[in-house]
Parts: C-alpha cells; sequence; structure tokens
C-alpha cells in the first residue's frame, strides 16, 4: 500500500533515528538500528476505529539516554465544519511525512485561549493546546514533508481529504 513512498518514509526515519542518539553506536551495547516495516505501519493503522476523527498511535519508540524517538502513525478524517486547535510541545520535534491524502499546515504565529495537555501516551509530552493567531501556511501532500520544532504552535487548519502521515517525534530529555 505504501510502497511508492515507503523507501523515502524508512529512510527519513532511519536518519532521525541515527541522527537523535548522539552517534551513540561507539558503545558496545547500542543496538545498531531500529526498524519500522510497512507491514508494521499498515497493522497500526488497522487498529483505528472509523469513526474517530483523530487517531494517534505510536509504532515504535526507542530511548537512548538523552534522546527518545518515536515513530508514530496519524490519520485525520475530514468532518466538515471541524476545527483543530493548535499544539505546541515543550519538548519534541515533530518530523511528518505525508503518505495520503493534503491539506494546509499552519504553523507559527502567537497561541490564545490556551490549555495545558499531557500529551505522554502519544510521545508528545507536555504540550499547549489554543488557537493559532499569524501563523504561515504550506500546502502538503504525499512525499511531503515538515518539521515542526519545540515550541511551535501548529495545526492542520484545511483538510482536503482525509490525511495518513508518519511522524517520528524526537525527544531532547535535557531541554
Amino acid at each position: 500500500m505504501h510502497n511508492r513512498l515507503c523507501r523515502p518514509t524508512m529512510l527519513l526515519n532511519a536518519l532521525a533515528l541515527v541522527l537523535a542518539s548522539g552517534i551513540s553506536a561507539l558503545a558496545s551495547d547500542a543496538a545498531p538500528a531500529t526498524y519500522v516495516t510497512s507491514a508494521e505501519i499498515d497493522a497500526a493503522l488497522k487498529e483505528a476505529p472509523a469513526d474517530r476523527t483523530t487517531y494517534d498511535k505510536v509504532i515504535k519508540t526507542v530511548d537512548e539516554g538523552d534522546y527518545k524517538v518515536s515513530v508514530v502513525i496519524l490519520r485525520r478524517i475530514l468532518k466538515p465544519g471541524s476545527v483543530d486547535r493548535g499544539l505546541s510541545h515543550t519538548k519534541v520535534t515533530e518530523v511528518y511525512q505525508m503518505l495520503k491524502g493534503s491539506g494546509t499546515l499552519e504553523t507559527g504565529g502567537t497561541m490564545s485561549d490556551t490549555s495545558p495537555v499531557d500529551l505522554t501516551e502519544q510521545a508528545a509530552g507536555p504540550s499547549v493546546r489554543g488557537t493559532i493567531k499569524g501563523g504561515q501556511t504550506r500546502h502538503l501532500g504525499p512525499g511531503d514533508v515538515a518539521v515542526v520544532l519545540p515550541g511551535v504552535p501548529h495545526r492542520f487548519s484545511k483538510l482536503d481529504s482525509t490525511v495518513t502521515y508518519l511522524v517520528t517525534r524526537i525527544e531532547a530529555k535535557g531541554r
């Protein structure tokens, strides 16, 4: 199902895992690599309840001491009239790899009407949810990649269709 996009996705995630590990391969007990297969991605998507507008599933996590790297699958269903509120993660960088569908990602600006939310279970850690004002928008579709740094407000301000995307979440524990 993801054959055309899977190879770049796997390379992107492998690169993120290597970089986040701080080149700890010098340690004799370090694992040489961690992999996520397309079968694991497909299996995680099959678990998604059909009626849930947002599905956020951690597939695999590597904890390398100073960094924790998680590979996550997300699906957002287009629902007329629904509004996606903004999020900002305190310690987590997110790398989005769009697999299916398209939409407009809004990033930056300021947030108002904020409330704290704990997204530790989704590997996104302590976060803030609110309304974004003055953000920049970018249309994303299959094959596109976006990097969202810690503290940057972000949301999908518009979905053209249901979107499925792979997210690599990198938490720098010393922050």
